[in-house]
């Protein structure tokens, strides 16, 4: 019986780990050992919070991670991805909703080329070193599919954001060298579908969900599946 890939979930700007809880459990019950991965921050996880940090937080997981990994990353995570995803045990990225950047981009850059987002920088708050973005925004920009409650609690456990995350420019690009998929969220209000299609182009194999900008809470079985697909065409 070949050993399935250990999955390793990044979430987003302002969120943590617990983001990924329900596509986890489903990935666990069809035998993929999974990491949910905490960055560091303020009100999260002890740390650099900064960009660097972050890369430097996911390569010490990824190297604590036996055997192979495939690696998710969804929204901002998508530049951690981006960064540091050629790591040895990494089989393949997958992007949800999220900044697949060539170098010299960073998620700023990005999102704010465009009009349409509503979780763009006229939408966050910055205090002091931090970005902050306020419940009602969050739970319009990334949350609008997902159930009145489940809206709620997420948007009550968004932490604050160290700036330079939104900012850093990374200056690798994994998914040039390592098999990577996109997933588009068509419905999506904090990164348009505009916007992300633009970056799914850059890589070879790509996936639409009829979803907001948070998938993983509204349909996580389709992200479970996507995430399973990917990881058995491509894991050793």
């Amino acid at each position: 019986m070949t050993t399935r890939p250990t999955i390793v979930l990044v979430h987003g700007m302002w969120h943590g780990g617990w983001a990924w809880e329900r596509v986890a459990k489903l990935l666990e019950v069809d035998g993929y050992p999974c990491v949910r991965v905490t960055l560091p921050g303020r009100d999260r996880a002890p740390g650099d919070p900064t960009f660097r940090g972050h890369c430097d937080h996911l390569t010490e997981v990824l190297a604590g991670v036996p055997g192979d990994v495939v690696l998710v990353g969804h929204s901002y995570a998508g530049a951690l991805l981006t960064e540091v995803g050629a790591a040895a045990n990494v089989r393949a990225l997958v992007y949800v909703s999220a900044f697949c950047l060539e170098p010299g981009e960073s998620v700023a850059s990005v999102n704010d080329a465009k009009a349409g987002s509503q979780a763009g920088k006229d939408d966050i708050r910055q205090v002091g070193d931090f970005l902050v973005i306020d419940p009602e925004t969050a739970r319009h920009a990334f949350y609008h599919d997902c159930t009145p409650a489940d809206a709620a609690s997420a948007a009550a456990r968004l932490t604050p954001e160290h700036a330079n995350a939104r900012a850093a420019v990374v200056s690798a690009a994994a998914w040039r060298s390592v098999p990577s998929h996109f997933v588009v969220c068509t419905l999506d209000r904090a990164c348009t579908p505009e916007v992300q299609r633009m970056m799914a182009a850059r890589v070879g194999s790509s996936s639409e969900l009829e979803s907001s900008h948070s998938p993983m809470l509204s349909m996580p079985e389709s992200v479970a599946r996507t995430i399973a697909g990917f990881a058995t065409e491509h894991a050793a």
